[in-house]
């Protein structure tokens, strides 16, 4: 997994917006997402090393190929068309490129859901 892909992971995980996450790291939103979305390939030690310190990493869990587990809700349908959720976790063993695209469908159908 890329290195922009697990700062994305870590983002969600702590329930920071990109916008929140760039403030701390005093860079624009903008690059924060080439960064997540792998445009950019190139981070400098200094931002790597703060966001090392507002996650708690340590460095090599970005050059190390980690099994990172992700909590994916079940969904069961309720009276009315709410949506009752259920919290299992899984590792993530899927090989490289679908990880990411399925994390972009998910904060695609977070914004859909958010805007209703």
């Amino acid at each position: 997994m890329e290195i922009g892909t697990k700062i994305g992971v870590l983002r969600r995980k702590h329930k920071i917006s990109q916008p929140e996450l760039a403030f701390k790291l005093d860079i624009s939103q903008t690059a924060l997402s080439e960064i997540e979305s792998g445009k950019t390939k190139k981070i400098d030690f200094l931002l790597m090393d703060k966001v090392c310190k507002i996650f708690n990493v340590d460095f090599d869990y970005f050059l190390n190929e980690h099994s990172i587990n992700f909590n994916f809700e079940k969904i069961e349908k309720t009276k009315g068309g709410n949506i009752g959720c259920k919290i299992e976790t899984i590792n993530n063993n899927f090989p490289e490129g679908i990880l990411e695209n399925m994390l972009k469908r998910i904060e695609l159908l977070e914004k859909i859901i958010s805007s209703k």
